[in-house]
């Protein structure tokens, strides 16, 4: 239809009918007229990553069936939508039945599925398709309501000031649906307005409120107890937590809330394995949509990084991609701890994978147990090794019968080496003087030092040694020797 229709020329008074042009009702029809704004390619990405990795349909939360220009599209992707919201997997499967169920598979409807995912790299950053795809649906949408603006103006079926008005909130709603994803320049406010700016912590110095915590550590170092044990202090004190765990086992769960006396729901909510659906990514809607009315903002651990990761822990781009997800709650609000495990090397014995990882936290600790590898919890140190927060040096906790217990020794934060190696002794009385430097190298205590502690110690009269050869035990002056 040519907008350059006019109506019929006449005379005042004149009788006579007005040029009949028909409204464009239907925003389809106008779509299937080529030329008009698209990117098909943009819009493939999106549905192929969605199809790939359906955890990432937070991220295309800003779109809807009919901002997709090929009808095709708008039905694959009115069906993701309807199997999110029943819970459903989203894949290629999955999205293939349903459409079947409708009768709007098509004769190549799994072959064409098939064909947006393949050969599809991994994309990092999905919004800038989103982005695209909106913009683009936003264009059409804005030459469809301009068309039935003019159909109606041309018809004089209101006066101008009602016709302008009709359309009012067509134009507003399209004003804002950039909104969705992003904001002028000009109008973004000052950081001192969009809240409070004075540092909150939910646990000193440990937990900053809306930062992401690294707890790291060698497997059995206690690391997800304590993450346990401060989920259930912060419930205790009227902030929510939500536990997402794909590590461990129901029965090593209950046992540890058992011995700690936590006592899960209410406040204190734990997503395990165990469950019907799988615990969910951290930046899940449903997630999400939990944290955004949760006041005060809630308490998120991750348990543990590689078990959601599900990539290679060594590429950059799938970190990162990883440990923005849990930057977004952290973004609204949330504080979340993910639970990791530490390299192997000396060079990355913080934290294993990419230097990104460290690279996302606001705050990072290592956790040595210094009770020795058997499993036994004893004096845990925390050892800082990133802050954002200004914090720097050690945290030392004390295990017994189920409570840990900060030192607060003001001391302990900058706890000596030769401190941490009486510590280590003083919780392995008898121990070989072999056993006791691989366990101080374990410990990030070095292999050198140990020995020397052991040798001055023994000059200083300050340990003491039992037995001949290979069978020396080593014992601080004044504990009891080895049972006979």
């Amino acid at each position: 239809m040519s907008t350059r229709v006019r109506p019929e020329q006449r005379r005042p008074g004149a009788t006579g009918t007005k040029t009949k042009v028909q409204p464009i009702a239907n925003p389809q029809d106008l779509a299937m007229k080529e030329g008009l704004p698209s990117n098909q390619d943009a819009e493939r990405f999106v549905l192929a990553s969605i199809l790939l990795n359906d955890s990432r349909f937070s991220e295309a939360a800003p779109l809807e069936p009919d901002d997709f220009s090929i009808e095709r599209h708008r039905r694959i992707f009115g069906c993701m939508l309807d199997l999110q919201a029943l819970g459903e997997h989203v894949d290629s499967v999955t999205v293939a039945e349903e459409l079947a169920r409708r009768n709007q598979l098509g004769p190549d409807g799994l072959g064409y599925l098939a064909s947006l995912t393949d050969g599809m790299p991994e994309i990092v950053h999905l919004d800038s398709y989103v982005r695209i795809v909106l913009n683009k649906s936003t264009l059409r949408r804005t030459i469809f309501t301009a068309h039935k603006l003019a159909n109606e103006c041309l018809l004089e079926t209101a006066a101008p000031k009602d016709l302008l008005a009709g359309h009012l909130a067509e134009i507003q709603e399209l004003a804002g649906r950039g909104s969705r994803l992003g904001q002028a320049i000009a109008d973004i406010p000052a950081v001192r307005d969009c809240g409070k700016h004075e540092i909150e912590y939910l646990r000193k110095p440990e937990l900053p409120r809306g930062a992401v915590v690294g707890l790291t550590g060698d497997s059995g170092s206690g690391k997800s107890t304590l993450a346990l044990a401060w989920a259930g202090e912060v419930a205790a004190a009227g902030t929510p937590v939500l536990v997402l765990d794909r590590e461990n086992p129901i029965s090593v769960v209950a046992e540890r809330l058992e011995r700690l006396g936590i006592t899960d729901g209410s406040l204190l909510r734990y997503w395990g394995g165990w469950l019907a659906e799988p615990p969910p990514q951290p930046n899940d809607p449903a997630v999400l949509d939990w944290v955004k009315p949760c006041e005060p903002r809630p308490l998120i651990i991750v348990d543990s990084k590689v078990a959601f990761h599900g990539g290679d822990e060594n590429d950059a781009s799938e970190t990162r991609a990883f440990m923005q997800q849990c930057r977004t709650v952290a973004d609204l609000g949330g504080t979340v701890i993910v639970v990791h495990h530490d390299g192997k090397a000396d060079t990355s014995k913080d934290y294993r994978g990419s230097s990104d990882f460290k690279a996302s936290l606001d705050e990072g600790f290592h956790v040595t147990n210094l009770a020795g590898p058997d499993g036994r919890l004893g004096t845990l140190c925390l050892r800082s090794y990133k802050s954002r927060f200004g914090f720097s040096g050690e945290l030392l906790y004390r295990y017994n019968a189920g409570r840990f217990v900060r030192d607060q020794d003001p001391r302990a934060q900058s706890q000596t080496i030769s401190e941490r190696l009486t510590e280590l002794l003083r919780a392995n009385p008898g121990i070989k003087k072999t056993a006791f430097e691989k366990l101080a190298a374990d410990s990030d205590l070095g292999r050198n030092k140990a020995r020397d502690f052991i040798n001055s110690g023994l000059l200083a009269g300050k340990i003491r040694r039992e037995g001949k050869g290979n069978r020396q035990r080593h014992f601080l002056v004044g504990e009891p020797s080895a049972q006979k």
